[in-house]
């Protein structure tokens, strides 16, 4: 059996908890053979709350101090996070499932993915993170997957996920 990651952050999306769709795909990875690995699903107040107000970049930034409190120095082999979460990745290995890369600054997007070891899921019938845009922001060092059938409703897809998710973890650089 192919070697799973010892330890996984998963990341929910605006809205989102760690009790949403991330522990749906931590029990399908489970089931999938990575039952022996260390999952984190925590809840980042500056993603799950409702706050219009607030830009996308200035959340983004006090997502990533919420998230470094949250870890105190711990570094997860992967993570993977859903649409706004997939922008955080603090991991070597970082997995972003429909992401807003296009709606973050070029500079933010330059800073998320500077480091090798980035793989992005993009559904092709996910109206709310169009495939297209997301894939055209990213750097062309970082490449994409298109599910043709994914929309933003993970639960929906959340097999086709997790497959992804081992497939790319088995590859050397993790690249789509």
């Amino acid at each position: 059996m192919p070697t799973a990651p010892t330890s996984i952050l998963l990341l929910h999306g605006l809205g989102g908890s760690g009790e949403g769709s991330v522990k749906l795909l931590e029990q399908t990875l489970r089931k999938r053979g990575w039952n022996h690995t260390v999952y984190h699903r925590p809840t980042l107040m500056m993603v799950h709350e409702s706050l219009p107000e607030r830009p996308l970049e200035q959340r983004f930034r006090q997502a990533v101090q919420e998230l470094d409190t949250f870890l105190a120095g711990r570094v997860p082999h992967l993570t993977l996070g859903f649409s706004f979460g997939g922008l955080l990745a603090p991991s070597q290995r970082r997995m972003a499932v429909c992401s807003p890369w296009h709606r973050l600054p070029a500079e933010v997007i330059s800073m998320a993915s500077a480091r090798p070891g980035l793989a992005v899921l993009n559904g092709e019938c996910d109206t709310e993170v169009p495939a297209d845009l997301s894939f055209q922001a990213l750097p062309e060092n970082v490449s994409g997957t298109l599910d043709p059938e994914g929309t933003h409703f993970f639960d929906d897809w959340m097999d086709r996920i997790a497959v992804w998710a081992q497939a790319t973890w088995e590859r050397p650089n993790g690249d789509s």
